[in-house]
């Protein structure tokens, strides 16, 4: 079981890990890897660390005393709160049916909308103009379209 006595801060990743992890990782990265160059037209190495270069920085790590890993700057809380809102999406929608009595479209519609206020935020993006509203507004009519052309279809399939 991993406890804070056998895990390291690996600055290289920006995690907590333990000597199988790290190890894991050098496994999977280390070594000579190839990339598809479109300019070339052909697959040209790509600039990695060598596994005995990992391990040696590895060794480092668990050799030494452990370190902290450094405050989350603020652009990563914002992604986080994002990250911990969208956990929340199913507990928020039937919390807000129950409770508010909404049904589930304007549950989901309040979610999304809250969502995309917290990701303009984090992105530092304005307030949605009148031509943004008006392009949501008419793909969420076509969406509503299209949903109600299925269900047309499928009611008179089921008829025959």
């Amino acid at each position: 079981m991993p406890t804070m006595d056998n895990m390291r801060y690996w600055p290289r990743l920006g995690i907590y890990v333990t000597r199988a992890d790290a190890e894991a990782y050098i496994g999977k990265v280390g070594g000579t890897h190839t990339y598809a160059d479109d300019d070339l037209d052909e697959f040209v190495p790509a600039p990695t660390l060598s596994p005995e270069a990992l391990s040696v920085e590895v060794e480092c790590l668990f050799d030494n005393p452990p370190i902290e890993a450094p405050e989350p700057s603020e652009e990563i809380k914002i992604m986080l709160a994002v990250l911990e809102f969208e956990e929340q999406r199913v507990p928020l929608i039937k919390k807000w049916i129950k409770e508010d009595g909404m049904d589930k479209k304007e549950a989901k519609d309040r979610f999304q909308v809250q969502m995309d206020v917290m990701v303009r935020e984090a992105l530092g993006l304005p307030e949605e103009t009148e031509q943004e509203t008006a392009h949501r507004e008419k793909a969420a009519a076509i969406r509503a379209e299209i949903d109600a052309r299925a269900v047309d279809e499928n009611a008179e399939d089921s008829e025959e």
